[in-house]
């Protein structure tokens, strides 16, 4: 039997969706304080957004559930990595960064 094009159709944005977010959320466990962006960038890959402050910048990850986390409106969580003066001065998950 052939799958239907309906079929299709409705599995294909889901597809789209989490094609644009592959990068485990258990990746920021490679994240340390004293790395540089580079060393970052290797690890997670491109930030989807940077903010700039005086004398901080801030890189924001959309990072991929675990399996058993995910829920089909929720297949993804918001990360951060702040640097000082080029490394790593603060990560973790958007919910809990602290403020100022």
């Amino acid at each position: 039997m052939r799958p239907s094009h309906s079929a299709l159709l409705l599995v294909l944005p889901a597809a789209i969706a989490v094609a644009g977010c592959d990068v485990p959320a258990r990746t920021i466990d490679r994240v340390h304080a004293g790395m540089d962006r580079e060393q970052v960038l290797s690890a997670m890959g491109s930030p989807d957004t940077v903010v700039h402050s005086p004398g901080k910048e801030c890189a924001y990850y959309s990072l991929l559930k675990d399996f058993w986390s995910r829920v089909p409106w929720s297949l993804s969580e918001r990360y951060y990595v702040c640097y000082g003066e080029g490394k790593v001065e603060s990560f973790g998950k958007v919910d809990a960064a602290p403020s100022g």
